[in-house]
This record gives C-alpha cells, sequence and structure tokens, in this order.
C-alpha cells in the first residue's frame, strides 16, 4: 500500500520521514511527514537545516482506489539563523495557502474533457463542491481564439432560475454544426463586451448572421455585423406559432371538467396538432382507454378540432406557414408572406394578431432566411 500512496502523492522514498495510512470514516488518511533537509533561505541565501516547527495540513487529494483521500502533511517550518527569517519546506503537494493537492486539480481537468461530464458530476467524482470544479475549470482553460464564420447562428441556451444570468448565447458555424464559442449571457451589454474584441476584418467577413427573434441582436447586428444579413429561420418562427397555439389549447381545456373527453384529448392528444402535421400517419389505429376501442388519428384530430373552432383557424395557419417555408420562387414568397401576416394579425384572438405583428415586425429577417 505504501509504495502506491508514495507513486500516489509523486514522491521519492528517500525523501520519507514517515509514512502511514488508515481509514478515517468512508476515507482514507494519509499522515506524512518529510526528512529534514538543508534549504536556502529565501531571504539572505545562507543555508540552513534548522527546524522551527511543524504544523500539519490537510489536503484534499482526490480519489484513491474509489475512496476520498485526506493527507495530513506534517509541514516543517525552517528558521535561517543568520537573519531569523522563517520559511516553510517546499512541497509539491499543495500550492501555497491552499487545501487541495495539485493532482486534486489535475484530476478535475482530466475527468472534464470528457464531454458527458459535468461540473456536478466531476464534484460528486471527486468529493468536492461544485464551485471549486467550475473555478478550476475557468482559471486553468487554455486560451481559445475563436474564428468567426461566414454564416454565423446565434442560440441560447436557459440555465435555469437560480443562475444568476438565465441564459447562455451558443455561437454555431452554421454550416458545420460546429460550436464556435458560449456567451455567459445574452444581455445586450454581454454580447457588445464578446464582440468588440474582433476587429472589423473578422466581422466583416460573416455574410449571414441567424437568429431568434431577441431585439438584442438586431441592435448587435447593426453595430457589429454591417455587412451581414440578419435571419430568423423557420424553426424560431414556428415555435413562436406553437408558444401561441399550445396557450391557447391549454386556456381551452381549462375550461373542461377534468373527466370530459375534450379535456382527455386537449391534455394528452394536443401534441397531434403542434407537430409538423406532414409529419403523422393519420390512417394509423391506436387502441383509445378512454374511449374503450381502436381510433383513427385523423379521428382524433377531428375530434380536438370539433371542441372549439379557434383550435382548427390555429392549427390551418400553422401549417400553411410550414407549406409556405417550403417556397423557392422569391417573388412568391414575398406575396405568400404578406397574406400569412394578414391572416394571423386580422384575426379576432388577441394571441394570434399578436403573433401576426410579430411577423410582420421581423417580416426583412424572415424573408432572408429564404436566401
Amino acid at each position: 500500500m505504501n509504495n502506491a500512496i508514495i507513486e500516489l502523492l509523486n514522491l521519492k522514498e528517500e525523501d520519507i520521514e514517515s509514512l502511514s495510512c488508515h481509514r478515517l470514516g468512508e476515507d482514507l488518511c494519509v499522515e506524512l511527514s518529510l526528512k529534514r533537509k538543508q534549504y536556502i533561505c529565501p531571504k539572505c541565501s545562507h543555508l540552513t537545516h534548522k527546524v522551527l516547527n511543524q504544523y500539519t495540513r490537510v489536503i484534499n487529494h482526490g480519489i484513491f482506489i474509489g475512496k476520498k483521500c485526506i493527507v495530513h502533511y506534517r509541514q516543517k517550518r525552517y528558521r535561517c539563523p543568520l537573519c531569523e527569517h522563517t520559511f516553510n519546506e517546499p512541497c509539491h503537494l499543495v500550492a501555497k495557502y491552499q487545501k487541495k493537492s495539485l493532482s486534486t486539480y489535475i484530476q478535475i481537468m482530466e475527468l472534464l474533457k470528457d464531454p458527458h461530464i459535468t461540473f456536478r458530476k466531476a464534484a460528486e467524482l471527486l468529493t468536492i463542491s461544485d464551485k471549486t470544479v467550475m473555478d478550476t475549470f475557468y482559471k486553468n482553460l487554455p486560451e481559445y481564439e475563436p474564428v468567426l464564420p461566414r454564416v454565423l447562428c446565434i442560440d441560447e441556451v436557459y440555465l435555469g432560475r437560480n443562475s444568476i444570468k438565465k441564459y447562455v448565447a451558443v455561437l454555431l458555424n452554421f454550416e458545420t454544426n460546429d460550436i464556435v464559442d458560449i456567451i455567459y449571457g445574452r444581455t445586450k451589454d454581454s454580447l457588445h463586451s464578446y464582440f468588440q474584441k474582433f476587429s472589423k476584418e473578422a466581422l466583416d467577413s460573416v455574410e449571414y448572421v441567424s437568429s431568434d427573434m431577441f431585439e438584442g441582436y438586431r441592435t448587435m447586428k447593426g453595430t457589429y455585423f454591417t455587412q451581414a444579413r440578419l435571419c430568423i429561420d423557420s424553426f424560431h418562427v414556428i415555435q413562436l406559432i406553437n408558444e401561441m397555439f399550445n396557450k391557447q389549447l391549454k386556456a381551452i381545456m381549462k375550461g373542461f371538467d377534468k373527466d370530459s373527453d375534450e379535456y382527455y384529448l386537449l391534455k394528452h392528444k394536443r401534441f397531434l396538432l403542434l407537430k409538423n402535421g406532414d409529419s403523422i400517419d393519420w390512417f394509423k389505429q391506436e387502441y383509445s382507454r378512454k374511449f374503450g376501442y381502436y381510433i383513427y388519428l385523423l379521428k382524433v384530430r377531428e375530434l380536438l378540432f370539433n371542441i372549439n373552432p379557434i383550435i382548427k383557424e390555429i392549427y390551418d395557419l400553422k401549417e400553411t406557414y410550414i407549406v409556405f417555408n417550403r417556397l423557392k420562387d422569391k417573388e412568391l414568397i414575398e406575396v405568400q408572406f404578406e397574406v400569412i401576416i394578414n391572416s394571423f394579425s386580422s384575426h379576432p384572438n388577441a394571441e394570434v394578431a399578436k403573433v401576426g405583428r410579430t411577423l410582420n415586425k421581423w417580416k426583412l429577417e424572415i424573408l432572408n432566411s429564404f436566401t
């Protein structure tokens, strides 16, 4: 065991004064002290081997044979007889003022090379805090100089309500789907702080910027990507429509008793309406425990439409946009898009009309996505 410990701690046997190990609950505890040696006084350069005292440093050394390894290191403090200066014996186990060994930091970085290992998972494996893992990662992260692609896609990831900043902006190369970089936060200040470091030549090399309908991206485009076209792709437009549609379906559902057929259909089958209609086999039969017989999905859709006329109206608007999105003729695209905007905007339902106003506000950027 001692040989394995010596190797783990990266020590030489001839340097060790005493070494022992024992179990401390579920942990492995190593007691260590090093032999007295002559050292050069860092103040006056005089040689000394005079030990003033010893004190125990408790060092978290990560994991060894599946156990948390704690090192109780009896570190000697030397005193120079010439200038009376005192200093600790050199030790590569741990940095000055730290309680975790250098090996722990190495283990953290090795674990995080695996893209499937999260900060929290690494912390659990090494029995340390999430904050230690994150601080170690960001402190030792190698410098990275991102290269802006011809088609830059900006997407966002929600971090959760407990995060200081709720979103990160993920920069992607649209043509290769490779991640270019990640911006912590998607506010105008966050975007400005990030993109101002690029040269004008690098910014002008971007021909298209694809994003969602966040106003900050439009401001960013006007400031930094003056030569590029801002595009709102179909995914984000359909997402906008479906979010409104889903909200309407839930509102209708809440008007029915929970034991009713209508409530059941809207709760358990509304996903059929939110999907692309062409992706569903409407002539497929499924057994319904609620109704006690096999039923075609086409019939399920019909039953959903019969609950409230607005359901079919919004569904048809959504499907119309999906069909429109496949058009290739530029002139026809512009004409049809005006029809779609008017169809949404003139609808008596306020939420449907609001989508129409949003489409009109981002009309140029949506049309740019067809180039």
